[in-house]
């Protein structure tokens, strides 16, 4: 009977790890036909943890566009970098006169930096694009100078500018997968999200009021977004870029030279896409020990400071491969718990190395020495030290005083012998 029960509980041990594998597989085979079922009419896409810079899916991520999405991003940045937003300025003949004008701008009046950046971004305002460059570079070469040397300092060896207005050029292009490295640095400036997630906003003027309202109408067609803009040459077609965020895991998408009209239904399959197959989980927690190690004889665990997350798939890890380097010029004493004493990798099944630091868990110090000891323990007695050191001083003083007071004694004892020793003589006469 207990043979029978044994074999029972053997069987469903390897029946619950069968079911459990095939769920693992069958999600893991869900994501994998999802992202080869997607289809979207833009020449190019991508879609990437915000974050990170995960990408979960990407259409033809090399291929060039002439897209003014690129230009007018960069410029923004720049000026958001470069510039105090409430700063007033003038307004040109050159830039007022811009082809494709929509502020009405005023020859010599002033306007604010944040308004001009508004029009910008969410409508692609050709005037105050001239406005802000003619201001930061001094001319539109001078910015366009400044905008490839952002470019080639963000690593974006597919893109070239032209002008910052982001008119047609066959010298001005750009890649998606230039456009994830762009995005990914704007939205770690907190000024550019502000912007990017701005739905509309009036511009007060002395005779009328401008409203200005985002081009990309994924705001009121998708929960969650969170920012977003448009770009192109052509009614037809089109560039967008949408943020959007749902349980912690903020995503991009980005389709480049999309038809008109199917890049909002484009853009929501993609995302559902992401949002349905990935999740935003722990890599590794903080304070989790990640290997153990001996100096000077002293066992160390090295441990990871804060909890390091990142994006994978439903039911996955994700993790390819893990590393751990040792920095053995780092393990000499004394060794602190702020000491970077090696470095953990994970290299994802995307390929993607995430880094993460690795600390001691404890301090070691060098062996102190007997005097060291010895210092040490009058430090922390030192009020003690104080009370004997005056006491002996205090003995030292009663004891000098008793001993003058003695040879005092002495000396005239030996004074009145000496006298009466020379007046007896001459009594005796």
């Amino acid at each position: 009977m207990e043979k029978r029960s044994r074999y029972i509980i053997i069987f469903l041990l390897i029946a619950l790890l069968t079911v459990w594998f095939g769920v693992s597989l069958e999600n893991t085979a869900f994501a994998t036909e999802e992202s080869n079922n997607l289809k979207t009419d833009a020449v190019s896409a991508i879609l990437f943890d915000a974050r990170r810079g995960q990408i979960l899916y990407a259409k033809t991520s090399d291929e060039k566009s002439f897209s003014p999405l690129a230009s007018r991003i960069m410029t923004t940045l720049i000026i958001l970098e470069k510039v105090d937003t409430e700063a007033m300025i003038i307004a040109s003949k050159d830039a007022a006169n811009t082809e494709g004008a929509t502020l009405n701008l005023m020859v010599g009046a002033k306007y604010s930096t944040k308004n001009l950046l508004a029009a910008l971004l969410l409508t692609g305002s050709p005037d105050a694009a001239m406005t802000l460059a003619d201001y930061v570079g001094g001319s539109e070469k001078g910015f366009v100078d400044l905008m490839n040397e952002y470019a080639a300092n963000l690593g974006l060896s597919n893109t070239r500018f032209t002008n910052s207005v982001g008119k047609y050029d066959e010298n001005q292009y750009t890649t998606v997968n230039d456009v994830l490295t762009l995005m990914k640095y704007a939205l770690s400036n907190t000024s550019f999200n502000r912007f990017f997630a701005t739905q509309a906003k009036p511009l007060y003027g002395e005779h009328k009021t401008l409203l200005l309202t985002n081009t990309n109408n994924m705001f009121w067609s998708y929960p969650g977004t969170d920012g977003g803009v448009t770009a192109g040459y052509d009614a037809d077609y089109q560039s967008i870029v949408t943020t959007a965020t749902k349980n912690n895991l903020r995503l991009v998408c980005v389709l480049l030279d999309v038809p008109t009209k199917s890049m909002y239904n484009d853009s929501i399959n993609i995302l559902n896409y992401g949002f349905d197959n990935y999740l935003y989980g722990t890599l590794v927690a903080a304070g989790s020990s990640q290997q153990a190690i001996t100096v000077e004889g002293q066992s160390l665990n090295l441990i990871v400071a804060s909890d390091v997350q990142y994006v994978h798939p439903k039911g996955q890890d994700y993790i390819k491969d893990i590393a751990i380097n040792v920095d053995q010029s780092k393990l000499k004493l004394p060794i602190t718990k702020n000491t970077v004493v090696g470095m953990l990798t994970f290299i994802l099944e995307d390929d993607t190395a995430i880094n993460v630091e690795l600390y001691p868990d404890r301090e070691i110090l060098p062996q102190k020495t007997k005097r060291q000891v010895l210092m040490e323990r009058v430090q922390e007695s030192r009020e003690l030290l104080y009370v004997i050191i005056g006491l002996i001083v205090l003995e030292l003083i009663i004891g000098a005083y008793k001993l003058f007071s003695f040879i005092k004694r002495k000396i005239i004892s030996s004074k009145a012998k000496r006298t009466h020793g020379h007046m007896s003589p001459r009594g005796r006469k």
